[in-house]
């Protein structure tokens, strides 16, 4: 098999080290055709840095490393000096800091692409934006091409510092205003980053930089989509079954691969960037990490592991006071405001950020609006985390250290009816000290945002034959469901108790894939006493 290019940003080393890639060229291609400047913003780990290596080694190479991919047969052009730079990793804590080590790092670039004479020194330049015009003044027309990484990274760092980014911002609008004085000189320019921001001149009244975050045509460029995982990744997958269900390689069904192919679309699935909401891709790095053949093949938080805390993420919730369990339910969009939004206090100014940060997606769109959610388990597990790490900060550390010694009770084989309710009524004392609960509904929020947070797989009002589980926990080789019913003043916790354990005995909730061991709990919480006072296996 070939190897997974896990980590591996450069298409040349991908190639050469005989690593999986996914062909996207047909639709590089399409955008190359379509557009001489244009911008794609996306969270962090879709591979965007892959997408500018691409394009560096296509116009300075030709097909040279393209041999059997879709664009081999359809690219006609010469080759070019390439400029590419990444804003990622600048000094910026000042706006000096952040010309001299741009400055120094874009002339290393202008000389390994030959534009400037290599006697050329730091010194002389102040800023990038006069680096810029130097450069195109020496260049022909149409000679050269620029690709940008990361362009947002200085001003995500500084977020919360608003004398820093906007004299940062500034200067990288500068440096458009260049590039966009002297737009003749280049044949093609690409820039990337994670968020939109409205008031550079790269999104100004007449830029010439065609943004393409929305446009479905552009939609699956970055992340898999579930037929390019069945495709290229069909040995991996046939691996990872063999794996799970302890069989050999060549005894794998298709059943089975679309066993894993269910969990996947779970996990990592229902990242939808276009204006249409209608093309869905998963997350690539979390992709692979399952895959990988050293691991475990386990369902597991690799993007929120590795990247899910980014620097703007980080800022944000600083400079926001962090977020709430009313954040929960995000902000409809306006189309024209899916910008990053600087007042950080505005719900819909939380909702993008939140979205650009890879936790929210796009799930529908009207003509108006973006209707957002979280994507997938990953993220619900995310999104919990950080709701956790929030409250707990305001917490009697001494419940917080209660409730964390009861978390992983349910992966015990022979948890009881009296472990879960431990679990839930420590985590009703720490969550619900503020809003009491009410309802079924408010009953299952606390435990359900807890075992999310550490990590587990579970779902609230899970659809099933005649009804519906109030909470379902997915196990290893197991799946226990829980009815909750809710005893209000006067009512009797024993008459509730019979009511749920009736209504447990009239679900099939074994009637979904894969088939696994069934424990069913019948629960009653009592609304005047906060907690659960009678269960029972049924």
């Amino acid at each position: 098999m070939k190897k997974l290019p896990i980590g591996k940003q450069g298409f040349d080393a991908i190639i050469t080290g005989d690593m999986v890639y996914v062909d996207k060229t047909d639709v590089i291609y399409r955008m190359i055709e379509n557009n001489d400047q244009c911008f794609i913003s996306r969270p962090r780990r879709f591979g965007k840095s892959l997408l500018v290596s691409t394009l560096e080694s296509l116009f300075s190479r030709g097909t040279e490393m393209f041999k059997g991919l879709a664009i081999e047969k359809q690219w006609t052009d010469k080759t070019y000096p390439v400029l590419r730079f990444d804003f990622s990793g600048l000094e910026c804590g000042s706006v000096e800091s952040f010309q001299k080590d741009a400055v120094e790092k874009f002339l290393d670039v202008a000389k390994k692409a030959d534009v400037l004479g290599w006697q050329e020194t730091p010194d002389k330049y102040r800023t990038i934006k006069i680096l810029m015009n130097k450069i195109c003044l020496m260049a022909e027309v149409n000679s050269m091409v620029l690709l940008v990484d990361e362009y947002d990274s200085p001003l995500n760092t500084n977020l919360g510092n608003q004398n820093i980014l906007n004299d940062i911002r500034k200067a990288i609008r500068d440096f458009y205003l260049s590039v966009k004085e002297n737009s003749d000189k280049f044949r093609f320019i690409f820039v990337t980053g994670v968020s939109r921001f409205n008031k550079v001149a790269l999104f100004s009244a007449g830029s010439s930089i065609e943004d393409l975050s929305l446009n479905p045509l552009y939609g699956s460029m970055l992340g898999y989509t579930e037929d390019e995982i069945r495709h290229y990744f069909a040995d991996y997958l046939k691996a990872a079954a063999s794996s799970i269900f302890g069989i050999n390689t060549d005894a794998v069904t298709d059943v089975q691969i679309s066993q894993v192919m269910d969990e996947l679309r779970v996990h990592y699935d229902g990242y939808c960037f276009d204006e249409d909401a209608s093309i869905h891709v998963y997350q690539p790095w979390s992709v692979l990490n399952f895959l990988a053949p050293n691991g475990r093949h386990k369902f597991s938080d690799y993007w929120f592991r590795d990247s899910g805390v980014s620097t703007l993420l980080n800022n944000f919730l600083t400079a926001a006071g962090g977020v709430s369990r009313d954040d929960e339910k995000p902000q409809p969009v306006l189309h024209d405001e899916f910008v990053m939004n600087l007042d950080l206090q505005s719900p819909a100014g939380k909702t993008v950020i939140l979205a650009q940060c890879g936790y929210y997606t796009i799930k529908k769109a009207d003509p108006f609006y973006f209707y957002f959610g979280l994507p997938n388990l990953e993220l619900r597990h995310a999104w919990a985390r950080i709701l956790l790490s929030d409250t707990f900060k305001k917490c009697d550390q001494k419940g917080v250290q209660s409730l964390n010694q009861s978390a992983y009770v349910l992966n015990k084989t022979d948890v009881s009816d009296n472990d879960i309710a431990l679990l839930f009524n420590r985590t009703y004392k720490i969550l619900n000290s503020l809003h009491k609960a009410q309802s079924e509904y408010a009953v299952c929020d606390a435990p359900l945002l807890y075992c999310l947070g550490v990590g587990y797989d579970v779902r609230s009002e899970v659809s099933e034959n005649g009804g519906r589980a109030d909470l379902t926990f997915e196990m290893p080789g197991r799946r226990l469901i829980i009815e909750m019913k809710c005893a209000r003043e006067g009512e009797s916790p024993e008459k509730k108790l019979e009511e749920a354990k009736a209504q447990i005995m009239k679900h099939d909730y074994g009637n979904y894939i894969p088939v696994k061991e069934i424990r069913r709990f019948a629960m009653v919480f009592s609304v005047p006493e906060q907690k659960i006072v009678l269960s029972e296996e049924v």
